[in-house]
């Protein structure tokens, strides 16, 4: 009885030895693990840290090496002198209505045109589809010339050119320096990332049952009808992906819009001839780099925050329809 009891006990031992032992492993493992998520989130955002430091100090400030992250004196006159040099308000608004319009356009237009090739064969399906992939590879640098010059001469359809022949003179439109280069595009499925925007719809689509449609059939529904009663509810977080990304795509796009608008009109235009417009008030960069470098950090916090904002308030609805609709990457 002595010999089982002490047997017993040693067992017990080892037991919470084993215990302990898998708690301390699991400690560690939970300490490294809290490490690596704070040095990566420190790197994610160190970009905004700095901009949000560098927007913050005065003169004095920046040229005090002991001030390393923290101001000593706090001031908002950066953010003044660059909300009138870059016509903010304005600006605001040009970026604000066109991703808007856009947005809408291109996602609308995605989904009709995603829907058709999934649920309807024909002969060239696979061409487009090839198509509309093969657009995502092209950069939009390679088809520039072509685009400007289309709307240049603005010729829909041919139309202005078959007036010509009659009347002897091409009957054209100058689209430059309006919406229309950026929201003709868009309404025709070749607006920003439109192929990949029809790449997840239709294969969200092709992942719905056919049932649904067949029982909205049977109930006299027609196509539109189906389309807009039972799939667009299906594909909610399919078009909550793709609005977000097209919103954010088309507000943070610099290239296409510096392409088609001669005078300054969006956010990122704004701020990219920042420096120039602080060169044209008489301000030396080379002399003063303080006014150079706080003012464009102040600049680069004002066009970022209307998105941070966004993906606050919507970070919840975001991050559930990225899991449903499976994109990664």
């Amino acid at each position: 009885m002595i010999m089982m009891r002490l047997s017993l006990d040693n067992k017990r031992k080892l037991n919470i030895g084993a215990l302990d032992g898998g708690k301390a492993l699991k400690l560690v493992i939970s300490f490294f693990k809290a490490v690596f998520l704070i040095c990566m989130c420190f790197v994610v955002l160190y970009p905004i840290l700095y901009m949000v430091s560098m927007a913050l100090r005065t003169s004095e400030d920046l040229h005090n090496p002991t001030v390393i992250w923290i101001p000593m004196h706090f001031t908002l006159e950066n953010f003044k002198d660059v909300f009138e040099l870059m016509h903010y308000p304005k600006v605001f608004f040009n970026t604000l209505s066109m991703s808007l319009l856009g947005t809408l356009l291109n996602v609308s237009v995605c989904a009709c045109t995603a829907y058709g090739l999934a649920r309807f064969e024909f002969k060239i399906n696979k061409l487009i589809f090839f198509l509309c992939i093969f657009t995502i590879i092209v950069p939009v640098q390679c088809i520039s010339t072509p685009l400007y010059l289309q709307f240049r001469n603005f010729d829909f359809l041919g139309i202005g050119s078959l007036i010509g022949l009659i009347t002897g003179k091409n009957l054209t439109v100058n689209l430059l320096d309006t919406y229309g280069t950026m929201l003709i595009p868009a309404a025709l499925g070749q607006g920003l990332r439109s192929g990949l925007f029809i790449y997840i719809f239709q294969q969200f689509f092709r992942g719905i049952p056919r049932e649904l449609e067949e029982a909205a059939n049977i109930d006299g529904c027609s196509i539109p009808k189906t389309f807009i009663s039972v799939m667009v509810p299906n594909a909610k977080s399919a078009i909550i992906s793709c609005v977000l990304f097209s919103f954010v795509w088309y507000w943070n796009d610099y290239y296409t819009t510096n392409l088609f608008f001669t005078d300054t009109f969006s956010l990122n235009g704004a701020l990219a001839a920042l420096t120039d417009t602080l060169r044209s008030n008489g301000l030396n960069s080379w002399e003063d780099p303080y006014l150079v470098v706080t003012r464009m950090q102040a600049g680069c916090l004002l066009v970022i925050t209307p998105m941070l904002i966004v993906y606050m308030v919507l970070q919840k609805q975001f991050t559930e329809s990225i899991d449903r609709t499976g994109l990664v990457g």
